[in-house]
Parts: C-alpha cells; sequence; structure tokens
C-alpha cells in the first residue's frame, strides 16, 4: 500500500441532503475510512475564549489546513479519488518519508489530542485557561485598567458568578495579587 498526501476542500461538506456538515477534510477522513481505507486529516484541539464568554471552550481545527494522508491499497485508489472533496491528483509519499516524518508526526498529535480529551473530560477549566503561568496580561478595564499584570491562575470561588483570574501586580514597589475578570484582559505584546 502507498501513503499520499491529498489535497482536500476546505469548505464545509454535509455528508447527505439534511444532514449537519463539516469540514473539508474531516468529511473526506470520514469518507475514506467508510471505504476502509486509513486516513488522517490531523485535528488540533484548543481551548480559546470566544466572543464575551469567560470560560474556553475546545475548539477542533485542522492542523493542516486543506491536507489529508492517506494510506490506499492500489485497488482503491480509482474509487478513493471519488470522494466528495477531495482532488484527484495527489502526492506519493516515500515510504522512508512515512516512517521518518508522517507517522511521528501522526503520533505526536494523537499524543496531543489525548492530552486535550483528558481535560475535557475531567473538565479542568485551570488547564482549559489560554494563559501560561508568568505570562504578561494587559488589563483593559477596572481598577487596574492599563497596568501589566503576570498570570497566576484561573479560579472560582463558591460566590462568584463566574472564573476569575488572579494575577500578580507591582504596587507601590511590591508584588500583590489581585483578581480580574477574564474579559478585562489580553496577553501583552
Amino acid at each position: 500500500m502507498t501513503w499520499y498526501l491529498g489535497i482536500t476542500t476546505t469548505r464545509h461538506i454535509a455528508p447527505h441532503p439534511g444532514a449537519e456538515k463539516e469540514r473539508g477534510e474531516f468529511a473526506v477522513e470520514r469518507q475514506l475510512h467508510h471505504l476502509g481505507i486509513e486516513a488522517h486529516a490531523p485535528r488540533k484541539i484548543e481551548f480559546k475564549r470566544v466572543g464575551k464568554k469567560r470560560r474556553p471552550d475546545p475548539i477542533t481545527s485542522p492542523y493542516l489546513p486543506g491536507y489529508i494522508f492517506a494510506q490506499i491499497p492500489a485497488e482503491l485508489y480509482a474509487t478513493a479519488i471519488q470522494c466528495n472533496g477531495l482532488r484527484p491528483t495527489m502526492l506519493t509519499i516515500p515510504e522512508q518519508e512515512v516512517r521518518r516524518h508522517v507517522l511521528r508526526f501522526i503520533d505526536r498529535v494523537t499524543q496531543e489530542n489525548a492530552e486535550a480529551e483528558r481535560i475535557i473530560a475531567n473538565n479542568d477549566r485551570a488547564a482549559m485557561c489560554q494563559f501560561d503561568a508568568g505570562q504578561a496580561l494587559e488589563v483593559l478595564a477596572g481598577p487596574f485598567q492599563e497596568r501589566a499584570v503576570r498570570f497566576i491562575r484561573m479560579f472560582q470561588s463558591a460566590h462568584d458568578m463566574h472564573p476569575m483570574i488572579e494575577a500578580e501586580a507591582d504596587l507601590f514597589g511590591r508584588a500583590v495579587k489581585v483578581k480580574v475578570d477574564p474579559l478585562d484582559v489580553k496577553g501583552a505584546a
């Protein structure tokens, strides 16, 4: 069997009329799996706040937009290239490059996704936070407006309606812990 790098559409495709649409790479991957072909459209799961939400949500996107890896047997090649969203011309990947790069990349992505799935399953809000400990943040509003603070952690007290950011600010020559609303900060440049 030969490994191929296929070019896909990035448009959203409905598997059948009336069904929910999915991104092109993922739709092609699903179609190839249905044919019994090993296919990988590597996904990355990131935790991001969208709009005015105070909590980050898991966002799934492709690592390689518009591309898919597939190990296609010769007898299924003609059927495989007819998948909706897949361009009929594909690049053959030499076996040594598959072992050296492609399989390692797929394994690394699988490990990252397993960790993200563990965070989601445990509802680990601290791990979902989009900031890293010690990262500089700029306060956009509130009593510490236009001050730089260092992120410590996300927390939610029993009396809080939503999670807050605990940060460290330099006030009067000493480091002081402060509470800031997640909507009032952004990463410092």
